[in-house]
């Protein structure tokens, strides 16, 4: 089979390869065509198509036969093109849209007198056509343009006959220029005039570019030059036109084709030397405005090597301006920022959702649907609410923690419900209010005793009206930050840098550790509820610990909620326990005295605890404490470094029998105390059983959108805080950091004793009785 045209093989690889025809006049060192007789022939590309499959061989063949077919059509049309002086369409470019400046400025001295509502619609008109102008230059719909090109046309100005490249180039100048008209225009509807006309001009180069026209394209406007040569004129751009002189008249006497006369040729072996001619100027500009009339001036040359640029002969090109038009033009035009450097955050928010709203920009692929302005207009109303109505240029740091920390005293239901129609701030202080009036009512309450005193905390976190999550307040802070960015890129605003990158949004860590703080905890109620359960007083067996029965199971099921609730202990914690961690600690009765400990003391732990003390050798007993030694030995671990601690243990959990599971899962050779709660599919230590216990709180009603697992945590906390245990013995009994904590733990006999009191103050009153000598928890009475 023929493998095709330009493929050869050359070993086991096929080959492609393509000799190239003669494609135009070579290109010299200045980047223009050549006369000479170099022509690219000859030249063959050879390109491996790294495969010995003929198939494959013959299909990348084809493809590459395509593309350079392609490349050699547009270089053939490129190097036959002839060029457009930009310079010139460039210098036409300001008095078009000082002209549109100047027009809009009369309209509105003869429009009489306006209200507030004519005047916020004249500028919302202004910022509608910014955006269908900027889709029109999207989408290089210039016949957007055509009437301002016919409007520059009545007053003169020599614009490029339609249908040709130079009429494409200016249109599409124009339509670049024009949004910053209009900019300027919405400014001037509320009377600010503090702008600089030189914005309207996007920035030049240093000099002229050209660009590809098709040969035999008609050219843009033409003046004879010497010898009847065509000869096109280069204007420079014209100094700013003050506003007491109509623009249209001053653009006529400045912009016009300068007289053949001036226009003389310098011979090839010459230096161009350039001729001064001074252009008429308005009548009264050159007695009161003689800066202006200095910057009118111009130097016209033209030079013969000009004229083998191509075939329409020699052009004109503006070469310099005089020092003096430089130096007046500097004087006359201050060099000012865009207008958005005065725009609030309110107006630049309001206007970057402007231009991302489906209706007015349909082609936007970045468009909000109507909840997501909402939402961005929320954010910038929040920030001048709380942080004040100012510049988005004079936004801080400090502005924006403060907008964050503010955030979170925001009402949940901000926007809803009593906070509607409300600012940021006149919600925060109503919520502030209904929190202090309701948490009024509930002191009242408890002094008149309507609920158990220990349920206090509860009762006065449930009192405060809900604020605003981490999650919410990232969006709102993602808004504002969003906003500062699209100022600083699209709109050339001078924000610092620095607070664009500035981590000021809360991470998916610190979301998770709050989602945590905002679990609720279990009631005092709540756990005598779940304790009283079949599970602790009796089920049908280990697989329906929910149905009420003869067995009492006590596993891990039984005694890690109990852990949880009366020990603090976080459930992987409890998970990983082994037989080793639970160990006595005796100390002798002299020790107490001198820790001024009362072991009499009816109302203490003591007399519980002297129970499950031994006797020494010689058959005296002795004050012992059973703990819990939390320590990341033996392939366990721990949250933090500030968990590892020992925990004494509660005296209703010996009384349970906790200390004779001990002994019978040591006596089975069992290390683990709770063995089969870390199989290797699951994630962490106890996910198993705390799946369990989410299922078993539905199975007994007591399922809640908040009440978790680690709800016990929450309600040990809450009952140490109630009890007014030290804040230091709460955070070592839960293995919390300690702030300016600096040295390491040492659990000595004194520090035990006072954790063992604060751990006996723990008291659910959950019901349990003597059933067969043994302690047991039981149904309360008349269930």
């Amino acid at each position: 089979m023929s493998l095709g045209v330009h493929l050869y093989r050359r070993g086991s690889v096929y080959w492609w390869r393509r000799i190239l025809p003669a494609c135009g006049a070579a290109i010299g060192d200045d980047g223009t065509p050549e006369n000479s007789s170099k022509k690219i022939v000859g030249r063959e590309i050879r390109l491996s198509l790294r495969t010995n499959m003929p198939g494959l061989a013959r299909q990348r063949g084809r493809r590459l036969s395509v593309v350079v077919d392609a490349v050699l059509a547009l270089l053939g049309e490129v190097m036959q093109a002839g060029t457009i002086d930009t310079s010139a369409l460039r210098a036409l470019l300001q008095p078009i849209l000082l002209g549109e400046l100047e027009r809009a400025e009369v309209a509105r001295a003869l429009g009489g007198e306006r209200g507030s509502e004519e005047i916020a619609r004249r500028v919302q008109a202004e910022l509608d056509a910014v955006a269908t102008i900027e889709d029109a230059v999207r989408h290089n719909r210039l016949d957007a343009a055509r009437t301002v090109l016919e409007r520059a046309v009545t007053v003169g100005l020599p614009v490029p006959a339609a249908e040709t490249a130079e009429h494409s180039y200016l249109a599409r100048l124009v339509l670049r220029g024009l949004p910053r008209v209009h900019l300027i225009n919405a400014e001037r509807e509320q009377n600010h005039y503090d702008d600089d006309l030189e914005d309207v001009l996007p920035p030049l180069p240093a000099s002229s570019m050209a660009v590809g026209m098709p040969a035999g394209a008609p050219s843009g406007n033409a003046v004879s030059g010497a010898e009847g040569r065509p000869a096109t004129v280069v204007a420079p751009p014209p100094p700013l036109v003050p506003t007491v002189m109509p623009v249209q008249q001053a653009v006529r006497s400045s912009s016009v084709a300068v007289p053949v006369a001036s226009i003389d040729t310098v011979e090839p072996s010459a230096r161009p030397v350039p001729v001064q001619t001074e252009v008429e100027t308005h009548p009264h500009s050159e007695a009161t405005q003689p800066a202006v009339a200095a910057a009118a001036s111009v130097l016209v040359t033209t030079s013969s090597a000009a004229a083998s640029a191509g075939p329409t002969g020699p052009a004109a090109s503006v070469v310099d301006r005089t020092p003096e038009a430089t130096e007046a033009e500097a004087r006359v035009q201050p060099q000012k920022s865009s207008p958005a450097q005065n725009w609030t955050v309110q107006q630049a928010m309001a206007e970057w959702v402007r231009r991302r709203q489906r209706d007015t920009n349909p082609h936007k692929t970045a468009a909000l649907c109507k909840e997501e302005e909402r939402n961005y207009r929320v954010a910038a109303e929040l920030f001048t609410s709380l942080i004040g109505d100012r510049r988005a240029v004079e936004v801080t740091e400090e502005d924006l923690f403060r907008f964050r920390g503010e955030l979170h005293r925001v009402p949940n239901l901000f926007g809803r419900g009593a906070y509607r129609n409300m600012t940021g701030a006149e919600a925060v202080a109503r919520a502030d209010a209904m929190t202090a009036s309701q948490q009024a009512a509930v002191m009242a309450r408890a002094e008149d005793g309507q609920f158990d005193r220990h349920n206090l905390a509860h009762e006065m976190r449930d009192a405060e009206v809900p604020r605003l999550s981490m999650k919410t307040v990232n969006k709102h802070l993602d808004k504002i930050k969003g906003l500062l960015k699209w100022l600083r890129t699209t709109m050339k605003v001078e924000i610092d840098r620095d607070l664009l990158d500035l981590k000021i949004r809360y991470d998916q860590k610190d979301i998770g550790r709050a989602a945590n703080a905002d679990r609720e905890a279990f009631l005092s109620a709540d756990l005598r509820k779940l304790f009283a359960s079949p599970c602790w007083t009796g089920c049908a067996g280990a697989d329906y610990r929910h149905r009420s029965g003869a067995n009492l199971v006590k596993d891990a099921k039984f005694w890690i909620p109990l852990l949880a609730a009366l020990e603090g202990l976080r459930l992987g914690e409890a998970a990983q326990l082994l037989t080793t961690d639970i160990q006595l600690r005796c100390f002798d009765q002299e020790d107490f005295t001198d820790w001024d400990v009362d072991l009499d003391n009816p109302l203490g732990p003591w007399p519980r605890l002297r129970r499950f003390s031994p006797k020494d050798a010689d058959g005296v007993p002795t004050i012992g404490i059973w703990c819990i030694d939390v320590v990341p030995e033996d392939g366990k671990s721990v949250k933090t470094p500030t968990s590892k601690r020992i925990i004494p243990i509660h005296p209703l959990l010996l009384e349970l029998g906790f200390l004779d599971y001990v002994d019978a899962q040591k006596r089975a050779g069992k290390r683990d105390l709770f063995p089969g709660l870390r199989p290797e599919k699951a994630t962490r230590a106890g996910e198993n059983l705390g799946e369990w216990f989410s299922r078993y709180l539905e199975y007994i009603g007591m399922k809640r959108e908040r009440l978790s697992f680690h709800s016990f945590r929450h309600s040990f906390d809450t009952h140490l805080f109630d009890r007014e245990v030290p804040d230091i013995r709460v955070s070592e009994l839960m293995g919390h950091a300690q702030q300016g904590q600096t040295r390491n733990r040492y659990y000595k006999g004194a520090r035990l004793a006072k954790l063992t009191e604060a751990i006996a103050s723990i008291n659910y009153r959950l019901h349990t009785a003597m059933v067969d000598g043994q302690l047991c928890l039981v149904l309360p009475p008349g269930a």
